[in-house]
């Protein structure tokens, strides 16, 4: 099914600068310290990330992350065990560690390719956006700060937090436990690392939907990602929609037919890479 793309194409290569940053050292290193140590030098860079990959999972419990920092774990240290010698280095030298080391390095690797091709590495955000802004009419009054309220919904909290961990685990959205609330904030692909790594991010300011334990429920759409819109949408409509949008994903998931909201998604046909 086709549908006329309501957000502006995203060409950000924030999403690709960490792989950046690895070659653009790898590069240096290789001409100012020589291939020996420029090997040592990607090694530690790879588990540097690991370390970052794997608090990430700690957030998220996602498959992708896991694969993610396992894979970066393996490869970095088998750079740290590959035998170097004056830039060479032949299977004869290969310690049984490092053959082990290269086969699962290789084996999570296809495996990380797999779960990019199916979607199930990428934040769901720009597909959630998307599909809220879907019946929303173009208007002249525009953005407001406001959260909005947009009803109420009948759940036990336990189900609310069975929920939240569905829309984790699957990139849908990042969920933020309050005392009184949960605060679900889709996240579009390029955006995650300051929310995922930091240590107190500041998620208020983002695009959310707050589900209350006592059934009231909130939308917010921040600035920056009303403005990603190319028209001027009716903001109330726009939070209304959401909110209609995660209650319907809610229902869904309570029926057990959460792999409907994943094929919704993918409907969509948005690139893995966005």
């Amino acid at each position: 099914m086709l549908y006329y793309r309501k957000l502006k194409p995203d060409w950000s290569p924030v999403g690709l600068l960490p792989a950046l940053v690895a070659l653009a050292i790898l590069f240096f290193s290789i001409i100012f310290l020589g291939l020996a140590i420029a090997y040592k030098v990607l090694a530690a860079i790879l588990l540097f990330y690991t370390a970052f990959q794997y608090y990430a999972f700690t957030k998220v419990r996602s498959l992708g992350y896991f694969i993610s920092a396992t894979y970066m774990l393996s490869f970095g240290l088998f750079l740290v065990f590959l035998p170097v010698s004056i830039g060479k280095f032949s299977n004869g030298e290969f310690s049984n560690i490092s053959k082990f080391l290269l086969f699962t390095t290789v084996t999570l690797l296809l495996f990380l390719v797999y779960l990019l091709i199916t979607r199930k590495t990428k934040w769901r955000g720009r597909e959630v956006f998307e599909l809220a802004a879907a019946p929303v009419e173009t208007m002249t009054n525009g953005f407001t700060e406001r959260p909005r309220p947009v009803g109420k919904k009948e759940y036990v909290k336990s189900d609310l937090l069975a929920f939240s961990r569905f829309l984790s685990t699957n990139h849908i959205a990042l969920p933020f436990v309050e005392e009184d609330r949960i605060v679900m904030i889709p996240l579009i692909m390029g955006k995650e690392f300051q929310l995922l790594y930091s240590l107190n991010p500041n998620y208020i300011e983002k695009s959310w939907v707050a589900f209350n334990y006592n059934g009231d429920i909130t939308v917010h759409i921040s600035k920056s990602d009303y403005l990603e819109f190319k028209d001027q949408l009716s903001f109330d409509q726009l939070c209304e929609s959401m909110g209609e949008l995660f209650k319907e994903f809610f229902d869904l998931f309570l029926k057990n037919e959460g792999v409907r909201v994943i094929d919704r998604l993918n409907s969509l046909g948005v690139s893995v890479f966005t």
